[in-house]
């Protein structure tokens, strides 16, 4: 494998040739906790098994010969505990970001930010979609390692914490090419009046309601239209509902449009843990990339990646962009193998 740029270390003491490998964790305590575990049958991630998912992380970063490890100083105060229980094991060196939280969702998007400005090589993201989209407005070009602990995690993977460790760190500690052991993913800008607004990494939906309120979609009734770059027939979310209309995969080019409502088709598709709910779609579409397709339905709520964020007004123009600009993720059989040989 060819050597990364040195973008992905730290120089310490501005010496050109003393170089530290880091990586970094930002660990998202609400994740896994809304209001859809009332309205559905999803189990509660609560905070002490997000500390056991993040040793189990530092652990595995520093069997790879990792030797530093960036923790975001989250509210809950996962990182410490995390740390405390494992003093004894710790070869690697833990470090806090310094930086003001205010438990917020701009607080991941801030520390990552932070680490890709301070050089960290690669970050694991533990959240859903909605983690792991505010954390790449952050990122930059510093790829990352989404583990899967939300409510809908079409983004995320599911893996064990141990081994998305030890890749991160095997990445970082022998400097992998970023080419070689990343893949790109795709992504939806979102444009008000012309100029770029948000982003998401899964879905868009539009939504007959007036105001934010609790976040979550899960009445399918109130859903308009649905902007995805992928759905599968095993995806649980609004993922769900492009997968049983036409499967598009995250490496495939396009994305998929969907207009809800009418009587032309219906499906039935898990839009929640334990909620299966029959589907009307009046029309469907693909998506192509760099096209721009207005949002329809107005005034309107847009959720991305499943939480609603914001207020479309009658006379504000939307539309809604397919792109491969999304976030570079760590393939990891390809660290592992770089690894082994």
């Amino acid at each position: 494998m060819a050597c990364r740029a040195p973008y992905g270390s730290i120089l310490l003491d501005n010496h050109p040739f003393c170089i530290m490998t880091a990586v970094g964790i930002i660990a998202n305590p609400r994740a896994g906790k809304d209001i859809r575990r009332l309205v559905a049958h999803g189990s509660i991630l609560d905070t002490q098994e997000k500390v056991y998912i993040v040793r189990r992380a530092i652990l595995g970063i520093q069997g790879a010969g990792c030797e530093e490890v960036v923790l975001f100083p989250d509210p809950a105060n996962i990182g410490n505990k995390a740390l405390s229980g494992i003093e004894n094991e710790l070869r690697i060196t833990p470090r806090f970001l310094e930086m003001s939280v205010f438990d917020e969702a701009g607080d991941s998007t801030r520390a990552a930010q932070l680490m890709n400005e301070q050089g960290v090589a690669c970050v694991i993201v533990i959240g859903g979609d909605g983690t792991n989209r505010v954390v790449t407005k952050g990122s930059g070009s510093m790829p990352l390692i989404p583990l899967s602990t939300g409510t809908n995690n079409a983004f995320p993977q599911f893996l064990e914490s141990t081994l998305a460790g030890l890749a991160a760190g095997y990445y970082a500690a022998r400097q992998f090419s970023a080419d070689a052991c990343t893949r790109p993913t795709k992504r939806l800008n979102l444009y008000r009046n012309g100029q770029l607004e948000d982003l998401a990494l899964v879905d868009v939906a539009v939504c007959d309601h007036q105001f934010v309120g609790a976040r979550a979609v899960w009445e399918i009734d109130k859903l308009k239209e649905l902007f995805l770059t992928q759905g599968r027939p095993t995806n649980i979310g609004l993922a769900s509902i492009g997968g049983m209309l036409h499967p598009i995969r995250p490496d495939e080019e396009g994305g998929l449009y969907v207009q809800l409502g009418g009587t032309a088709q219906s499906i039935v598709a898990p839009i929640a843990p334990g909620i299966v709910v029959p589907v009307s779609i009046q029309h469907h579409t693909p998506m192509q990339l760099g096209t721009r397709i207005p949002v329809i339905f107005k005034p309107s709520i847009l959720a991305l990646d499943g939480e609603r964020e914001l207020i479309v007004n009658a006379a504000d123009h939307w539309e809604i962009e397919l792109s491969w600009d999304g976030p570079r993720v760590l393939a990891i059989e390809k660290v592992m193998d770089a690894a082994r040989q």
